[in-house]
């Protein structure tokens, strides 16, 4: 081990080796600032250009948080019914090699300590994506598999005891535990035309073109993959009561490898490549509404004005949930 360049783990204190990303002994990722791929021009939860103060990032946590570039945004906002912000997002820009990394996360706000899911899951795909970019990688669907593995691995590690009472529990959960630490997760690479999405669950990816707009991916819930293929008649209601029941997301009480779904799309010529949270599209479900939201704001506004009109409008529609917006400009 080269001791002159080692790190100690920011949570554990153990001593890590050069190339390491994550601490072995307890799983937290390792800021190496000025030495990591991409450092040069990252956004991390909680910052607006540049290495990011994870105090600063815990404190902010609750609340509202903003991160932007001039080509993307991202907002994440506690809304107004929720204990606290349990959505996490992380932005990237890669100069070097012309890319973005997007990252947007929802705890599972039914399952243990989903703050501390979201955000392991935020970092660690928004690290190892910066990491395979930095490495030279070309196959980002593969990366992307990568990263998504990562993230489960990093949910995994967060501390969890089953018994229904442990710290870090939201309101939903304090009476009865219903699972170890979850969350889901939508994360972009934006390269040379091109958009690499991966996600797990039911966070989404829009495009928002000048006259269309498109859903991306679709919903990991018991809605999109047992009930819409066969719903006929008056079920709608009953439906609707089952709506966001999720069928996959990242936790231990997924058994292997997180089943991911990874696609790639050739970005039309100009629009906005848009990843949120339910919070969001709970109130503009369709890609129809989501361009009308868009068109409905300034024609010159910026990927963060964009973003805080958007969480301004889910805020104004009933702030049920955390709300997390992020955009970037095609």
């Amino acid at each position: 081990m080269d001791r002159q360049k080692a790190v100690r783990c920011p949570e554990c204190r153990e001593l890590t080796r050069p190339e390491d990303l994550y601490c072995e002994a307890c799983g937290a990722p390792i800021s190496r600032a000025g030495t990591e791929p991409g450092d040069r021009n990252t956004a991390g939860r909680g910052s607006s250009n540049g290495p990011l103060d994870r105090d600063a990032a815990a404190a902010a946590e609750t609340e509202h948080v903003e991160l932007a570039f001039d080509d993307m945004a991202g907002i994440s906002d506690r809304g107004l019914r929720r204990a606290r912000n349990e959505d996490a997002m992380a932005l990237a820009r890669i100069a070097a090699r012309g890319a973005r990394v997007m990252v947007v996360c929802d705890g599972v706000s039914t399952s243990a300590r989903p703050a501390q899911a979201a955000q392991a899951a935020a970092e660690a795909t928004f690290r190892h994506l910066v990491a395979a970019l930095g490495l030279g990688h070309s196959n980002f669907e593969q990366a992307m598999k990568e990263a998504v593995n990562v993230a489960q691995g990093a949910v995994c590690r967060v501390p969890y005891e089953p018994d229904g009472h442990g710290e870090g529990l939201t309101p939903e959960a304090a009476v009865e535990d219903q699972g170890p630490p979850a969350t889901t997760l939508v994360a972009a690479l934006l390269m040379e035309g091109r958009v690499t999405l991966g996600w797990v669950g039911d966070s989404r990816a829009y495009f928002v073109g000048t006259g269309e707009a498109w859903q991306l991916s679709h919903d990991d819930t018991w809605l999109e993959e047992v009930i819409q293929p066969h719903l006929v008649g008056e079920a709608g209601a009953q439906v609707a009561l089952r709506a966001h029941v999720l069928t996959r997301w990242l936790g231990s009480d997924q058994e292997g490898s997180p089943e991911v779904s990874i696609t790639t799309f050739l970005l039309p010529a100009e629009g906005f490549l848009l990843l949120c949270s339910d919070g969001l599209w709970n109130y503009a479900p369709t890609p129809g509404q989501i361009r009308e939201l868009v068109s409905g704001l300034p024609a010159d506004s910026t990927p963060l004005q964009l973003t805080r009109g958007l969480v301004e409008f889910a805020r104004n529609a009933g702030g049920a949930d955390n709300i997390t917006v992020a955009v970037a400009t095609v």
